[in-house]
This record gives C-alpha cells, sequence and structure tokens, in this order.
C-alpha cells in the first residue's frame, strides 16, 4: 500500500459515444471509471470510449528530501549519510509503454545519490523525466519507490535489469497495448488494468527487497485525463521523504 497516495485510477477519465448520448442521454454524466463501474453491465462494450486531455502533459521529479525521522523510521544505526535512489513507472492508456526509471544499462554513481536526513537533493532543470509529455489517455498512473541502497553496488546493475524485464514483460504492458484494438472500454477492461497495475508494483517491491535495500516511502498518483492540469510543481509528504513533483 502506498505511504503517499494522490488521486484513484477510478477517477481515470471515459467519454461516452455520440450513438451512446443519443440513444441514452442520461449518461452523459458517466466520465470516470468508478462511474462507468455502475452502468457497464446495462451498456454496450462500444458505448463508452477513453477521454483524452485537451494537451500535452508531462511529469517529472524535482527534489527529494529525506525528513528528520528517516533513521529512526528505517532503524539505522548511526549512519551520517544515506545512499538514496528510486525506482519510477508511469503510463496511460495510450497503448505506449509503461515509462520506467532508471534504465537497465545504468552506473550505480549515475542513480544512487548521498544525503543526509533533513537535507534537500534537487534534480536539475525540469527535474528526472518520468511521464514524457503528451497528449493522455485516460490518466497518467505515476509510483516512485524511494529506497536505500545496499552496500553491494556491483548487484545493482543486476536488479535493475531485472526490473526492467520485469516491467516490459507485465501483465500491464500487454493490457495497456490491447486496449487500443478494443472498440470501446467495458466494466472488465478497468478490472484487468487495475489488477495488472497492482500486480506489477508488487513484483518490483518483492526484487528489491530480495536484495537487501531498506523500504524509504512508496508515491501511488492518479491523474485523469479530463482534470484540470496546473503546470508547476507539487509536494508530497510521506513517512521519511518529501517528493516534489513538476508538472508540465
Amino acid at each position: 500500500m502506498a505511504l503517499i497516495q494522490v488521486g484513484s485510477i477510478n477517477s481515470f477519465a471515459v467519454a461516452p459515444a455520440t450513438k451512446t448520448l443519443q440513444q441514452q442521454p442520461r449518461l452523459r454524466g458517466v466520465r470516470s471509471f468508478s462511474e462507468l463501474k455502475e452502468v457497464a453491465a446495462a451498456t454496450p462494450s462500444d458505448a463508452f470510449t477513453l477521454a483524452v486531455s485537451a494537451e500535452d502533459r508531462g511529469v517529472g521529479i524535482k527534489s527529494i528530501k529525506l525528513t528528520e525521522g528517516f533513521e529512526g523510521f528505517l532503524q539505522n544505526l548511526l549512519n551520517p549519510v544515506n545512499e538514496i535512489y528510486f525506482i519510477a513507472w508511469a503510463w496511460d492508456l495510450s497503448g505506449q509503454p509503461v515509462n520506467h526509471y532508471p534504465g537497465e544499462q545504468v552506473a550505480p554513481e549515475d542513480v544512487i545519490f548521498n544525503i543526509k536526513a533533513g537535507k534537500l537533493r534537487e534534480f536539475i532543470g525540469e527535474g528526472i523525466n518520468l511521464f514524457p509529455k503528451r497528449k493522455v489517455t485516460g490518466g497518467i498512473a505515476l509510483r516512485i519507490q524511494v529506497w536505500e541502497s545496499d552496500a553491494d553496488v556491483r548487484n545493482f546493475g543486476k536488479v535493475m535489469s531485472k526490473t526492467v524485464d520485469t516491467i516490459r514483460n507485465s501483465t500491464l504492458n500487454n493490457v495497456i497495448s490491447l486496449i487500443t484494438a478494443a472498440t470501446g472500454v467495458t466494466g472488465a477492461t478497468i478490472t484487468l488494468v487495475k489488477d495488472a497495475a497492482l500486480e506489477l508494483a508488487d513484483a518490483i517491491g518483492k526484487i528489491l527487497q530480495a536484495n537487501a535495500n531498506d523500504y524509504v516511502d512508496f508515491f501511488e498518483g492518479y491523474y485523469a485525463a479530463d482534470q484540470p492540469w496546473t503546470p508547476g510543481h507539487q509536494s508530497y509528504e510521506g513517512n521519511a521523504s518529501v517528493l516534489s513533483l513538476n508538472c508540465y
């Protein structure tokens, strides 16, 4: 379960097809996954489509700050400097594969950074891009897991490679690619997406825990395609960190 949660996948946006409104005007107000689930059994499979954002949208991470209670939360033994890294993956329902950070061919020194509790680590420019700017279908789903690295950086590359492979071959990636071929979005589609997203998060967590990394925080955010998009920084505080995201 996420320690920092913004929104819900139930808010992902749908839109009634033109013929649906002509035949059943009462369905005009059905605009989200949660609302569609309520009427899905009584509507044809092509009655609704996924809504698309009016403008291009992207998300990056601008900074990470460890809170003063970090050492106590992790039961760290008087370690004044902590080696921190994060794994992130983001997606919408456009058919594009899940975007992930970091990649598999990464040097530990490029993604693991030293930081003291109470200090801020800021990333230059717009920050590290997590969801490439484009028109958004349905909504943006973003997950960020922050970890304290173990001492064995030699194993880091193998762990990242396994993580990337897990994302590429995930049920979620398969479901996303299949959605674009469907004539509409249904209750069954929604269930498949939700289950696949949970399955992937669980698989990634198990990979990292198995390699003796310490869990710091887990951010989970959902941004519906039909909701207003405000560019700028947004900060979120968890049990052991503060994450600042940059929406653009």
